[in-house]
């Protein structure tokens, strides 16, 4: 009774942690913003750009919205007037800063027409609000902003809000709605996968009831340290905290209630058998939320900013999964006691049945004919990977967004009534040592406009930052869509070529600064290169010290990071041939890297699970009996787990979001691959070829 009352200690401890943070933190969605320089470094190229723009031109300083309005009939000059002061006569709520627009209205007539398409059937007035916003206060601007709109407008043109601001207000609506439904799904889905698979009520809430306590600790906790300012929380990045957190409770879960059950029939004592089970889980859920902690650690060493702030999100949600899988979890069952598993009760001395014999046939067969088993396995895994080689990369976010956004309609309806490069325009600046006279401008847009995928560099207003007239500043159009890799290509060719370019127009000392939307996507394309190499080379590494560590070989870590690795480009070649047969030709660029971090982290889990228990039958078994006995006391739990986990992920497909839907696949078929051909099959099987060096320098009878 006493070890009891220690058990509902434990639980009040969680409960009373969760009240406290509840009633003093805020919530981590109070802080989504958006990253400064878009992610990029202060010494990135386009940043350095960016900054000397808005030194020398500071009117051009704001977060751009743009008014988008459309009429198949054409919209005529007086009606480009009465859009202008609609738009004008908006009152703009300034509690977030002074919002700016360009005032049309009392500008020449040909000087609005530049702002409509050349079929007059779309006119855009663009809206600059203040600069450093969080993701939240730019939705409540644009929001204010549509509905101070005049009605009038609204019937009678199809109008829609697009550039940054509009995307961004987009972002905070999608996710809002699609985590309530996201929330919710995962809930379900693991509720209903546990009854079918366990067939206890308690089991299935147990899981959840710890889930939900340490949810609302992360969440608490994520938004306690953002609102010191340490880090920056992101949309995505909470959707897949949430869901991953959910997922690996419930492994724990079935971790932790699968040796409680085996301690249950070897004693009467019900705080004795969870004091065996967590002595015996400790190992593996130690070095499991470990593997998955050194993971998401490994982002904090990305330049990408985004990376980086998936790092501390998921490694507070991390650090509280562990702790509640070895306190929290344990507790629960302990209080339910064997109750947990009614209606089938263990009793003391019961012989378990036989839902195991489906595991005692593989185990037969991968330890008496490795071999075949394996080879063949791992043969069509290094095919499904071929296909990885064909993926290409968006870098354009509203690739991901569903087709009616607002956002979307607006971008693609500019992209359509002008040319693809008006819609983000290029800013170029120049610097001189010498006054920069017209005429040099003039021959420097010449020289400029022979050079490949340029459409246009034009003089807009006055080009001169100062009446010395040494920094200058040109706008430059793309023939092509200037979120493409054509545009990218052109943009660092340009900087390489800079200075001679300057030359042939006439200014012989100077420097050329590209700034905008596509210099910005050329320097993440860049990183995220430097990335991919950095962050998946490390926690390799990292992973396979912490696999020597918990085998004590040096062997086992070789051929165990060796299938991570073939799992991940299997999954990322299934995924790219599933979705190119779809029609969606490009994937996000963050997909590969996000992918390899979890899955790799993720699904050396239950390697390390079946390991453990490999060497714990070691003790009284010869190898190949072992091999057998871990294959088979291990196959329900973790195909249970591995299949609730592939499940949870692939509630990320239902999303409107295309990087979340490719994400989630994605991560279910690499869990689906780990969990029922690596872990089952192919390790087992080369651990058998192997023999006594299969754990070297383990001495293996």
């Amino acid at each position: 009774m006493k070890q009891k009352g220690l058990w509902f200690a434990i639980l009040g401890v969680w409960i009373v942690l969760a009240g406290i943070l509840s009633a003093v933190a805020p919530g981590a969605k109070e802080y989504n913003s958006a990253n400064k320089n878009g992610g990029l470094p202060e010494d990135a190229l386009s940043v350095i750009a960016d900054e000397k723009v808005k030194e020398y031109f500071p009117d051009s300083e704001g977060f751009p919205l743009f008014a988008v309005f459309h009429d198949k009939e054409g919209i005529n000059d007086e009606e480009m007037s009465q859009i202008a002061e609609g738009i004008e006569a908006i009152e703009w709520d300034e509690t977030y800063g002074e919002i700016s627009v360009i005032p049309l209205t009392s500008l020449p007539p040909e000087v609005r027409a530049a702002f409509r398409s050349p079929d007059e059937t779309t006119f855009f007035i663009p809206i600059n609000l203040p600069n450093g916003l969080e993701s939240s206060e730019i939705s409540d601007v644009v929001k204010g902003i549509k509905s101070g709109l005049n009605e009038d407008l609204t019937e009678k043109y199809d109008v829609s809000w697009t550039g940054p601001a509009g995307i961004a207000a987009d972002a905070v609506e999608l996710f809002s709605k699609a985590d309530v439904v996201l929330l919710l799904m995962t809930v379900g889905l693991i509720l209903v996968l546990l009854l079918v698979i366990y067939r206890s009520p308690l089991l299935a809430f147990i899981p959840l009831i710890g889930a939900g306590i340490l949810y609302v600790v992360v969440d608490k906790l994520i938004g306690l340290f953002a609102s010191f300012g340490w880090f920056v929380t992101e949309s995505q990045a909470l959707s897949i905290m949430m869901i991953l957190l959910f997922a690996v409770v419930t492994d724990y879960s079935l971790l932790v209630f699968s040796r409680f059950r085996e301690e249950l029939l070897k004693t009467e004592d019900v705080n004795g058998a969870m004091r065996e089970a967590v002595r015996r889980v400790a190992e593996p859920i130690i070095f499991s939320g470990s593997t998955i902690l050194l993971g998401v650690l490994t982002l904090f060493l990305a330049i990408y900013e985004p990376y980086r702030n998936f790092a501390p999100v998921f490694a507070i949600a991390v650090i509280v999964m562990l702790a509640g899988g070895l306190t929290l979890l344990p507790a629960l069952f302990a209080i339910a006691g064997r109750k947990s598993f009614w209606p089938m009760i263990p009793k003391v001395g019961q012989e378990e049945k036989k839902k195991s014999s489906l595991w005692e046939k593989v185990s037969q067969l991968v330890t008496k004919r490795p071999l075949a088993v394996s080879i063949p396995l791992i043969v069509l895994l290094l095919v499904s990977c071929l296909a990885m080689f064909n993926i290409k990369f968006s870098f354009n976010l509203l690739d991901s967004y569903p087709e009616d956004l607002s956002s979307k309609v607006g971008y693609e309806q500019l992209s359509e009534s002008f040319s693809e490069g008006e819609v983000a325009p290029s800013t170029l600046l120049i610097e001189s040592d010498e006054k920069i006279e017209r005429e040099t401008l003039q021959s420097l847009i010449g020289v400029l406009e022979d050079q490949k995928e340029i459409s246009s560099v034009t003089i807009q207003g006055n080009p001169f930052a100062s009446e010395e007239q040494k920094v200058a500043k040109l706008s430059m159009t793309f023939e092509g869509n200037p979120y493409e890799h054509d545009a990218f290509d052109a943009v660092v060719s340009l900087r390489e070529d800079g200075d001679q370019l300057l030359k042939e127009s006439g200014i012989e000392t100077g420097n050329l600064y590209i700034a905008g939307e596509t210099a910005k996507n050329a320097d993440i394309r860049d990183v995220n290169v430097q990335d991919m190499w950095k962050v998946m080379s490390i926690m390799t590494i990292l992973i396979a010290v912490m696999l020597g560590v918990q085998t004590r070989s040096i062997v086992a870590p070789i051929y165990m990071i060796f299938s991570l690795l073939l799992s991940f480009g299997a999954s990322m070649g299934i995924t790219q041939f599933f979705f190119s047969a779809l029609g969606a030709e490009e994937m996000s660029y963050r997909i590969p890297l996000y992918t390899y971090v979890f899955l790799v982290a993720l699904g050396v889990d239950y390697t390390i699970m079946l390991i453990a228990r490999i060497r714990e039958e070691l003790d009284v078994n010869p190898l190949n009996i072992a091999v057998a006995h871990g294959v088979a006391k291990t196959g329900n739990v973790i195909s249970s787990a591995g299949l609730i986990l592939a499940a949870t992920f692939a509630v990320l497909i239902t999303q409107p979001v295309m990087e979340l839907k490719v994400f989630g696949f994605a991560m279910a078929i690499g869990i689906i691959i780990d969990t029922f051909i690596v872990r089952p099959l192919i390790i087992p099987g080369i651990i058998v070829m192997l023999g006594k060096w299969s754990l070297w320098p383990k001495k293996i009878s």
